[in-house]
């Protein structure tokens, strides 16, 4: 595998490891452009496509993270949203909150 190959694969693996998915997906496209210029040799097409199948799983992996993080999220929000207290004379209230649901992840 040639070494400006190697070096792309890596920039992509970091950006999925930090989460940044624009970045992620400009290193992906940038991977793609020299693959197009560099056809690379059956050789080194088995070593590329063993990165890449570890990078698929590593970002289907930070995907069902990111999903399970969103949905406890979701479920901390709907419980504070229904905390049951009791008045300072002994009366049970319900107080919902107005917590907006949060938007980005």
């Amino acid at each position: 595998m040639k070494t400006r190959h190697k070096t792309l694969l890596d920039a992509v693996q970091q950006a999925i490891i930090s989460g940044d998915a624009p970045l992620a997906l400009s290193r992906i496209e940038a991977l793609a452009k020299r693959f197009e210029r560099d056809r690379p040799d059956p050789e080194a097409r088995a070593d590329i496509e063993r990165t890449l199948q570890h990078l698929r799983r590593l970002a289907e992996d930070s995907a069902r993270g990111t999903q399970r993080a969103i949905d406890q999220i979701k479920d901390i929000l709907r419980n504070a949203r229904t905390l049951q207290t009791y008045d300072h004379r002994g009366q049970r209230r319900e107080t919902p909150t107005n917590a907006a649901m949060p938007q980005r992840f």
